[in-house]
């Protein structure tokens, strides 16, 4: 992380700041601890030496200051939480104060992603788009889309099965076309679909981003009025460049549903059934826009990383494959691929899918609150307008909660006698609150009918190393980013028996 401040604009933060400071009400309570901030620049200095992902450098302050701890960078004030009950205090119990976002200026403003609702500050505007997403991708909704869910993991199969070497593609293009086609009744191409790679590389430059501190324009929105010509601004240029691609996510897809439904060949989805609802209703149709565009590039991405990491966790772990395989054969057996009407009763294949989620979380920080008012927590005073995360990766990875958190391991899902099973990760894994994703019951299905069908068709094993004749060993590594992807790992995937192979070219048709 480099927070860079072009000098010619010291005089101006310092300005800020001042005002910041004294616009600020007294507290009659402590802050909460937290590193010791500098005169005026904070704890600026402590963020630009941070060398790891920042869910883990926030983990380790919080060995030191405690599950609630306070940063401030140019006076902006920034909460960090680390514990699941903290999480809960804050996010669930006093969401009305704690459901708001901070303006994100280097997101919002420069690279132009304001129509994202996830983005949006805590206003009717927000909700209306929340409750027009929701009244389609609620649970009850969930069985329409097993049909589009079954098509798309034949075709992840069959993909394996010819082209094993670029399975993360197959992996993209399993959740791209799901949600393509429930969202925009769009059909995907066979390979190198142009709304798939650009949605992988929008949420490149979002990732990067969208962190709260990666760039000092959001605790400096003064700096969004430099030239990017000028030194130090970079990130001027960087958001020149990313803008184009959030204006063709929402906009692309759309001119081509608006012209299938204005000339009555567009097929049942989220955008018809949308746009059919509230006919004539001029600002509702940009707000369909929008809840389209933001389905399309979370839904692809978060589905994406949930299956990555439950295919390397497998490859990791043949014992586990055993077990989730042994089941499968026992309960669905050889002759069929599993359903989702089989859901309930895999209780072993549900703990894997649980376990991927909590071993390496598609958001391991939530997107950032913001604090609408004033609050006193846990007797340390919280002023109005701080940003407040969640460190979901902290929950996740608290041994208290989770034994040898490191370790994979479904069996601690598992209900025996006696045993209190652990949270369920996906109380944590998709944000909090009010600002939880509301996609996640979609995504969640398809990446257990991708994991489900690989298990009961292919055995997952470590490409061997021709020089020694061993495996090679995948590293255990993630991006950066708000969403969370395994670094590259290579993979072989056979099919288990003549039968499976049937299965693989026979799909779920």
């Amino acid at each position: 992380m480099a927070l860079s401040l072009p000098t010619a604009f010291v005089a101006f933060v310092c300005a800020l700041v001042f005002s910041r400071l004294l616009s600020r009400t007294r507290p009659r309570y402590p802050l909460p601890p937290g590193p010791k901030r500098l005169p005026i620049v904070g704890n600026l200095r402590d963020l630009n030496k941070v060398d790891k992902p920042l869910w883990l450098a926030y983990a380790d302050w919080a060995k030191t200051y405690g599950d609630v701890f306070y940063l401030e960078v140019l006076g902006a004030p920034m909460v960090i939480l680390n514990s699941a009950k903290a999480i809960d205090d804050i996010f669930e119990k006093r969401s009305a104060n704690y459901s708001d976002r901070p303006p994100m200026y280097m997101v919002n403003e420069l690279m132009g992603w304001a129509w994202d609702f996830a983005h949006m500050r805590y206003t009717d505007r927000w909700r209306l788009h929340r409750k027009t997403f929701h009244q389609y991708f609620q649970p009850r909704q969930v069985p329409e889309f097993y049909p589009v869910q079954r098509d798309s993991a034949t075709s992840f199969l069959t993909k394996l099965l010819d082209d094993p070497e670029d399975f993360i593609d197959h992996v993209r293009h399993h959740a791209g076309s799901i949600i393509l086609k429930v969202v925009y009744g769009y059909q995907m191409q066979i390979k190198n679909d142009h709304y798939v790679n650009l949605a992988d590389q929008a949420v490149r430059g979002l990732s990067e981003s969208i962190a709260h501190g990666s760039f000092l324009v959001d605790f400096a929105p003064i700096l969004s009025y430099i030239p990017s010509w000028f030194p130090g601004a970079t990130f001027k240029k960087k958001a020149e460049l990313w803008a184009h691609d959030s204006k063709e996510i929402v906009e692309g897809p759309w001119v081509d549903l608006k012209k299938s439904y204005d000339n009555g060949t567009s097929v049942p989805c989220f955008a018809t059934y949308s746009l059919d609802k509230f006919k004539n209703t001029e600002h509702m149709e940009q707000v369909i826009k929008n809840c389209s565009g933001v389905a399309f590039v979370a839904g692809a991405d978060t589905t994406v990383s949930t299956i990555s990491s439950a295919i390397l966790a497998l490859l990791l772990h043949p014992k586990v494959q055993d077990k989730v395989q042994e089941e499968l054969d026992r309960v669905v057996g050889r002759s069929r691929l599993p359903d989702f009407e089989d859901r309930e009763i895999l209780p072993y294949l549900e703990a894997v899918l649980t376990e991927s989620l909590r071993w390496n979380p598609v958001l391991p920080l939530s997107l950032p609150h913001r604090s609408m008012n004033d609050d006193v927590y846990d007797g340390y005073f919280i002023p109005r307008g701080s940003t407040v995360v969640g460190n979901a990766w902290s929950i996740l990875h608290d041994p208290e909660s989770y034994p040898d958190p490191f370790a994979f391991t479904p069996e601690r899902f598992l209900p025996a006698d006696g045993k209190e099973l652990p949270p369920d990760p996906s109380l944590y894994a998709f944000g909090f609150g009010r600002r939880i994703c509301p996609g996640r019951y979609l995504a969640l299905n398809s990446a257990w009918i991708a994991i489900a069908a690989l298990m009961a068709t292919y055995r997952l094993t470590k490409p061997i190393d021709k020089r020694t004749g061993k495996g090679i060993e995948p590293v255990v590594d993630y991006s950066e980013g708000i969403v969370c992807h395994p670094a590259p790992f290579k993979c072989c995937f056979t099919p288990r028996s003549p039968e499976a192979l049937n299965l693989i070219r026979a799909g779920y048709n």
